[in-house]
């Protein structure tokens, strides 16, 4: 049993980073701002192409961590408290310095964040949560054979059929959903149990993830499909497995950097959860970088991603904040609790059973 891995643990956290650059280029105005063909335009894109597979990454990591994990029911009401109180921190916020910015409709979104589909990363995670250990035990009884023809079956059906058709015939949306992210999770599972050339430098899988990413935008401007560039396009899949693949095989020894890139993944959701507030989705991202187009395009990408960093950082505090809040009114109480009724329900029924 492959013991924790903090290269796994960066993955997470420059997978986040790669989420915001994604929201910075294309919420925040730069590839619709600017002309086709131009040198801004082409850069942008190559950008966007490479930072696609955030998504599939956090989906894959998922599966390569909660499959071996200790499932908890508590872990998803941890994961709840800490979304409605971060959206409520940012509403009561807005609600006092931005008028007319909080109605009632904003104040219900707060509590109400799977019902009314506010995040749909959260939404599509909430509900796989609920099948992660009947997932898992499925996974424990396949073979390693077993395990790569389940993964290959999920590729050409779901990966291959739709893209080579140019047609989402099982309802995929583009991967923005909870079918695609239980895809992503048992293909992470599998992986981590199948060994992939263990012997092969981790830096050709680097190399490869970079050229897999420049082959898809240059494909893409060939045939002038947008679905190659989108969380179920192969290439897109293929740049996450192969990112996984590098980050399983680093090591990091200094219980310094250990601690920090632990913490960086702690906190990687809610970056998540924080910078894609609708309020601030809104007010503060929207058509917001559209001045970056004035740049070269060399000195546009620095800035984008300095841009992404600065709202990566900022969130990150943020959560980290909530996180010493949670810690301060001691919300494990709560955990344990919930754990504990699980428990008392399992031996419950084991001793009806006998």
């Amino acid at each position: 049993m492959k013991s924790r891995s903090y290269g796994i643990d960066l993955l997470k956290s420059i997978s986040m980073l790669m989420v915001v650059v994604l929201h910075t280029l294309g919420v925040g105005g730069i590839l619709n701002g600017s002309a086709a063909g131009s040198a801004a335009n082409t850069s942008a894109w190559i950008l966007e192409t490479a930072c696609m597979c955030a998504v599939n990454c956090f989906g894959l990591v998922s599966g390569y961590v909660l499959c071996k994990g200790h499932y908890r029911r508590s872990r998803l009401l941890s994961l709840w408290l800490r979304v409605v109180f971060e959206s409520l921190i940012i509403t009561a916020v807005f609600a006092a310095f931005k008028a007319g910015s909080v109605g009632t409709k904003e104040w219900i979104r707060v509590f109400t964040p799977v019902i009314r589909n506010v995040y749909w990363y959260f939404t599509a995670y909430f509900a796989l949560f609920f099948f992660v250990p009947y997932i898992n035990k499925m996974l424990e009884v396949l073979s390693a054979k077993e395990k790569i023809s389940l993964s290959v079956s999920i590729v050409v059906v779901f990966v291959l059929f739709g893209n080579i058709l140019n047609n989402d015939i099982f309802f995929l949306h583009g991967g923005y959903g909870f079918l695609w992210l239980l895809c992503l999770y048992i293909l992470g599972a599998c992986m981590r149990d199948i060994e992939i050339k263990p012997n092969i430098n981790k830096y050709w899988f680097l190399l490869a993830y970079f050229l897999c990413a420049l082959l898809s935008w240059a494909i893409m401007k060939l045939t002038d499909v947008q679905a190659l560039i989108s969380y179920t396009s192969p290439f897109i899949l293929l740049s996450a497995a192969l990112l996984l693949l590098f980050f399983e095989r680093l090591e990091f020894k200094s219980p310094k950097s250990q601690k920090f890139i632990s913490m960086l993944a702690r906190t990687s959701f809610g970056v998540y959860i924080i910078h894609t507030n609708p309020l601030i989705w809104i007010y503060l991202i929207t058509d917001r970088f559209t001045p970056f187009l004035e740049l070269s395009w060399p000195v546009m990408l620095v800035a984008v991603i300095l841009t992404a960093a600065a709202i990566y950082s900022v969130c990150t505090f943020g959560d980290w904040l909530a996180e010493k809040f949670f810690k301060l009114v001691h919300i494990e109480r709560l955990e344990k609790a919930v754990d504990g009724i699980g428990k008392n329900r399992r031996k419950l029924q084991n001793t009806i059973q006998k």
